[in-house]
């Protein structure tokens, strides 16, 4: 049975909270990167106050792009508060536009793109359009979900297992990025655990993690809100997501990478290490 598709302006409604929680942990694992950049970009469905750079010690410019359903145009307010320099800029911008063949302009050394590729019919596939999202001798940290994700639902009842294969696993996505040539790419997953006091808000974010309920008619979706009801009523309150954390370095089109690379044990220790609790 074929995936139903998205439509091209439908995005997930993510919640901010969550978005936040990742992008800070793209933050964090930049720490250990050695560079300088001369401009940084976040992309992202809800972008971070720029403090959260500053407080972190990203004193780089920032740019900042958020990913909507429509671009809008800026109001006069910000369009004055740009050519005063005044505060931040938060730039609108869709998925075609995001993903077109041009590299992504002004060029940024270090990019954090958190679960921007939830938006993406195909994740793996669209590892592809990073190199167009960086400058060269950049860096990317992008972050999406991961398999094994919402097992409250697959142990309860494994018929939710049909609604998960978009998600791919570490494997897969470490290959991927093999045979794309990226430099010295590292990953990692996190655990990320969600509360929930009512099943309407647990709903509503299971429908922006799964492209296929979304999809699905109003009969077929009370199908599967029952199943979701049963399992409140029975006592669920936690879900929990995994996290495929990633960083790459840019393609060199000049000179082929080696088949090995050396990190430095400190780095990776750093970043494995990091481990927090979204609440």
């Amino acid at each position: 049975m074929p995936t139903p598709q998205k439509p091209t302006s439908a995005l997930p409604s993510i919640p901010a909270a969550l978005v936040h929680y990742v992008a800070r942990g793209l933050i964090e694992r930049s720490v250990s990167i050695k560079i300088l950049p001369a401009l940084m970009r976040e992309i992202s469905l809800a972008p971070l106050p720029p403090e959260a750079f500053v407080s972190e010690g990203l004193n780089a410019p920032l740019s900042q792009w958020q990913l909507n359903a429509h671009r809008e145009a800026p109001s006069l307010f910000s369009r004055l508060k740009k050519t005063l320099n005044v505060g931040a800029q938060v730039n609108p911008i869709t998925w075609a536009q995001l993903t077109a063949h041009a590299p992504h302009q002004p060029a940024a050394q270090l990019v954090f793109a958190p679960l921007v590729l939830e938006a993406s019919e195909d994740v793996l596939n669209d590892f592809e359009l990073f190199p167009k999202w960086f400058a060269d001798e950049g860096v990317l940290l992008f972050a999406t979900f991961a398999a094994g994700g919402l097992p409250e639902l697959v142990n309860a009842q494994p018929e939710w297992l049909e609604l998960l294969a978009h998600w791919p696993n570490i494997m897969d996505a470490g290959a991927r990025l093999q045979v794309l040539h990226f430099g010295l790419p590292v990953l990692d997953v996190e655990s990320v655990p969600l509360t929930y006091a009512d099943c309407a808000t647990m709903w509503h974010d299971i429908n922006a993690l799964l492209p296929q309920l979304r999809g699905m008619d109003g009969a077929a979706r009370e199908v599967w809100r029952g199943k979701l009801q049963q399992l409140f009523d029975q006592g669920l309150r936690e879900l929990s997501l995994q996290v495929l954390y990633g960083q790459v370095w840019q393609v060199r089109a000049s000179k082929p990478l080696s088949g090995t690379h050396t990190v430095s044990l400190e780095s990776l220790t750093s970043q494995l290490e990091q481990r927090r609790t979204y609440k």
